[in-house]
């Protein structure tokens, strides 16, 4: 039995590599499609293929016109369970063809935006999608819940005469189609390089520090900003270091709370009993073992500096208390003993 758990063992390990020299054999390239933003890996073989090239891919849907936004490497495509072929790079007959196919589309658009008004459905229509083979059409759509299209969809089908699909996107993926221009000034990510769409919370916007605001922290989508998964992992790691608001910190100055933090610049500030702010970082934060030594030290300090004084006011006292006589006769002993000294 172990024997042959070790030969599986064995023909597994071989069938793995065997996968990876096929894959590293393979010159890979990143598609990714023109209707809805989504990249796939294929293969384009010998194919003299650049950055930003159409090329024409098969999917389940037909044939479809993809561009190629980067090169993955092996590792990248490991775990993928198969690697399809470019079919070919896009000729001139291609783009000519593409460009009708383009028109189409858009007398498409205009055609079942005037049935839904028509029909007076709660759906907005985004965009139109038809295959570059012709076998299908597929209409892309937003609404706030679930449209009974069937009516609108015995429209397309009698007027077009091919396979007609409604499908429903969210409004991330509307974006992602039509694009726009962001706050930051440049185009949306979702519709230049986002292959998906991660799961984005108010926590993240905490953790930077940023104002809770809708219109700076929502994009074109009204839905939080993609932008904010970006640098979460960097920002937690930050945050870690620093105290949190209203937490109680040992400082040289005393205890403290603290009431605001600046995570890039890993500093705080915080209020001391005596209602001064001031402004620290994470390495001024004392241990209470170390702020108990600090105050015992001051204390020491401060008893041996009131001593002291207590010396120095009592011989001011004494020398004040002394009779005037006493004070005279050693000043002219002091005189006379000077006069002496001096030679005639």
């Amino acid at each position: 039995m172990v024997a042959m758990e070790n030969i599986n063992d064995i023909q597994n390990a071989e069938s793995t590599q065997g996968d990876e020299n096929n894959i590293k054999s393979k010159n890979l390239v990143c598609v990714r499609f023109l209707a809805l933003p989504v990249s796939y890996i294929f293969d384009a073989g010998e194919m003299g293929i650049g950055w930003g090239d159409l090329v024409l891919v098969n999917t389940e849907a037909g044939l479809s016109v993809a561009k190629v936004v980067g090169f993955p490497s092996p590792e990248e495509a490991s775990g993928l369970d198969e690697i399809k072929p470019v079919v070919r790079k896009l000729t001139r007959e291609d783009l000519d063809k593409l460009a009708s196919i383009r028109a189409k589309e858009e007398e498409c658009f205009q055609f079942c935006h005037q049935r839904i008004i028509a029909r007076n459905l709660p759906m907005k229509l985004t965009r139109v999608e038809q295959m570059f083979d012709g076998s299908k059409t597929t209409f892309y759509f937003v609404a706030e819940g679930r449209v009974d299209f069937r009516e609108l969809l015995k429209d397309l089908v009698e007027r077009y005469r091919t396979r007609i699909e409604l499908r429903q996107i969210g409004s991330r993926q509307e974006s992602a189609m039509l694009g726009g221009i962001g706050s930051c000034g440049r185009e949306v990510c979702c519709s230049v390089y986002l292959t998906s769409f991660q799961r984005i919370s108010v926590k993240m916007a905490k953790n930077q520090n940023m104002t809770l605001n809708p219109s700076k922290i929502s994009g074109l989508c009204g839905k939080l900003k993609c932008c904010l998964a970006y640098e979460k992992e960097s920002y937690a790691n930050l945050i870690d270091n620093l105290p949190k608001p209203g937490k109680k910190v040992f400082l040289e100055q005393g205890e403290a709370i603290v009431v605001s933090i600046n995570i890039i610049n890993q500093t705080f500030v915080a209020k001391l009993s005596d209602r001064r702010f001031i402004k620290s970082t994470v390495s001024d934060i004392l241990t209470e073992e170390e702020y108990r030594r600090l105050c015992e030290q001051k204390a020491a300090d401060a008893n041996r500096q009131k001593e002291q004084h207590q010396e120095e006011s009592a011989g001011v006292d004494s020398e004040r208390n002394r009779p005037r006589s006493k004070r005279r006769r050693s000043s002219r002993s002091r005189n006379s003993r000077k006069k002496r000294s001096k030679p005639e």
